[in-house]
């Protein structure tokens, strides 16, 4: 598999419709002001379904359904000007870029690069930036001791997590001296629903969170995957003191893997930043 260098987590969204900026992470929240659609926003900070921007320097929170999201290109392409191969090119994309999407138009998708708008071919974009096929799937979903030995897996730690969809599992492994993974916990994990699904690729760990929450959940001991996504506990309620929902092996969530409580505080205790994640 090609190794890419990693990209830094997204810095800017685009607005999908007329939004809220408010003052804080509720739907109740004061209306700082009304960001018009297909506006830019600076991200200050993101955790799953409400996001800190700043538009025009007034900094508040919108909710992240109504922002563009974030996908790589994993080979040079070309940013066309309409949805079909036989239109004009606006700019060549190079491979491992960042674009936002708006919208998707059948294997087309409407995308912001550079402040440049146009569409992409679907294919050529990933999660991670890397190209569908990298890993050997063969026992990603009966065998995962097998499937990380067999591919060889780097991670820069002496851990390595995995998480399969499919299964609604997450797997730690640990390096042992003759540089193999074992196998050290297995724990069910609710997943991203249909609609907002968990990101597939490969992906390390980059900070942490005691907590973050609204103003009618607060889920604790996040570590970050990528941008909004994150390992983190079941749901609590606002004041953190009591848990509200603790569903475990289903596809529910806006995109973040739940773990039990104590299983979520381990990773947060234990696994140190830059820790590659495969999930699929």
């Amino acid at each position: 598999m090609r190794v890419y260098k990693r990209q830094e987590d997204e810095n800017y969204k685009y607005t999908l419709r007329n939004l809220n900026l408010r003052s804080t992470k509720s739907t109740s929240g004061d209306v700082i002001t009304v960001i018009p659609a297909g506006s830019k926003v600076q991200v200050v900070d993101a955790a799953e379904d409400w996001y800190e921007v700043i538009y025009n320097n007034q900094r508040g929170y919108v909710y992240n359904s109504y922002l563009s999201t974030t996908k790589y290109t994993w080979t040079d392409v070309f940013l066309r000007s309409y949805p079909t191969s036989e239109s004009n090119p606006v700019t060549l994309v190079p491979a491992k870029s960042r674009v936002q999407v708006l919208k998707t138009n059948g294997d087309w998708d409407n995308v912001m690069y550079n402040d440049q708008e146009g569409y992409i071919f679907n294919y050529f974009l990933s999660d991670d930036g890397n190209p569908p096929g990298g890993y050997d799937f063969q026992y990603f979903y009966t065998d995962m001791t097998r499937f990380v030995n067999d591919n060889n897996i780097k991670s820069p730690t002496i851990n390595l997590i995995t998480t399969d969809l499919e299964n609604k599992l997450t797997y730690i492994f640990k390096k042992t001296d003759n540089s193999q993974w074992e196998l050290i916990y297995k724990w069910s994990c609710t997943v991203g629903k249909p609609e907002t699904p968990t990101i597939k690729g490969t992906f390390y760990v980059s900070g942490r969170k005691p907590y973050f929450g609204s103003d009618s959940y607060r889920v604790k001991y996040a570590t970050r995957i990528r941008g909004s996504y994150y390992y983190h506990s079941v749901l609590f309620n606002p004041e953190g003191t009591e848990i509200i929902n603790d569903t475990l092996g289903e596809a529910l969530s806006h995109g973040c893997i739940r773990l039990a409580v104590e299983n979520a505080q381990w990773i947060y205790d234990n696994i140190l930043d830059t820790t590659t994640i495969v999930i699929n």
